[in-house]
C-alpha cells in the first residue's frame, strides 16, 4: 500500500521557500538512489521547476527531465503535469491540489504544499482522502 508523507511550508509565502522544499526532498530521495516522478500543477510550473533543478550548483546536480524529453534512458527524476512515466513507479511528488488518479502505483506518494491558505486548505482534503481509504500517513512542517 502506498505510504503517504505531507510536507506544509511553513516559511513566509513565495516561490523560493516552495522550491526549496521541493528540492530538498527530491535531494533526500535521489541521495537514496530512488527513482522520483514530480507531478506539477501545470506545464508552466513543470517548466518552472525543471529551470530551477537546472539552475542548482554542481554538487547539488540531480539528473532530470520533462516526461517526454530527453534521453532513451530516462534519468531517475522526471518530471510532468498530465500522465506520469510509465516505467517509473517508485516516489510521486504531487504538487497539484488534487489526489492523483495514479497515486496508487506508486511505492511513496509526497505531498509538498506552500504556504497559502487555499493550498492548505484542498491539502486538507486530499489529507481527509488518504485517510478514509486507510493509506498510511505522515505529517512534516518545514
Amino acid at each position: 500500500m502506498t505510504q503517504v508523507e505531507f510536507h506544509i511550508c511553513e516559511q513566509v509565502t513565495g516561490d523560493k521557500a516552495y522550491l526549496e522544499l521541493i528540492g530538498q526532498q527530491v535531494q533526500q530521495l535521489y541521495r537514496q538512489s530512488r527513482k522520483i516522478y514530480i507531478h506539477a500543477a501545470s506545464e508552466e510550473q513543470a517548466k518552472e521547476l525543471d529551470e530551477w533543478l537546472w539552475t542548482q550548483g554542481l554538487e547539488d546536480f540531480i539528473p532530470h527531465n520533462l516526461v517526454g524529453e530527453g534521453p532513451n534512458k530516462p534519468p531517475p527524476v522526471q518530471i510532468g503535469f498530465q500522465q506520469p512515466p510509465e516505467n517509473q513507479h517508485d516516489c510521486l511528488i504531487n504538487l497539484s491540489n488534487e489526489v492523483q488518479k495514479f497515486f496508487s502505483y506508486f511505492l511513496q506518494c509526497f505531498e509538498i504544499v506552500p504556504n497559502q491558505d487555499d493550498a492548505k486548505e484542498s491539502a486538507r482534503e486530499r489529507y481527509k482522502f488518504y485517510r478514509s481509504h486507510g493509506y498510511p500517513l505522515k505529517h512534516h512542517k518545514h
